[in-house]
C-alpha cells in the first residue's frame, strides 16, 4: 500500500511579496538631476566661447596647433553634453514615473 500523505498545495502557499517600488530617486540620482541642467549650461557656454574663437578665419593659418586643440576640445565637449543630456533625460523620465 502506498501512503498518501498530503503535501501543502501550491495554492495554499503565501503569494510572493509584491516588488518594491521606489518612491523617490536615490541621493546620487537626485543630486545629478538637480545639478545636470547647470552643468549642461556651463558646457554650452564653453562651447560658445570655443566656437567664437574658431570663427576667426585666420586662426588656422596663424596658430594651427591652437586651432587643432580647440577643435579637439569642442568635440570632447559635444560628447560630454550629449552624455549629460541623456543622463538628465533618463532621470527626468524616472521622476515622472514616480509621480
Amino acid at each position: 500500500m502506498m501512503s498518501t500523505k498530503s503535501r501543502p498545495s501550491p495554492a495554499g502557499a503565501a503569494p510572493p511579496p509584491p516588488p518594491t517600488t521606489r518612491k523617490k530617486l536615490s541621493y546620487k540620482d537626485q543630486r545629478d538631476y538637480d545639478m545636470l541642467p547647470g552643468r549642461i549650461e556651463a558646457i554650452e557656454a564653453e562651447m560658445a566661447e570655443i566656437e567664437t574663437e574658431l570663427s576667426d578665419g585666420g586662426l588656422f593659418t596663424r596658430d594651427n596647433a591652437r586651432f587643432q586643440a580647440l577643435t579637439a576640445k569642442l568635440d570632447e565637449l559635444r560628447g560630454e553634453k550629449a552624455a549629460a543630456e541623456d543622463r538628465w533625460l533618463t532621470l527626468a523620465e524616472e521622476v515622472e514615473a514616480l509621480q
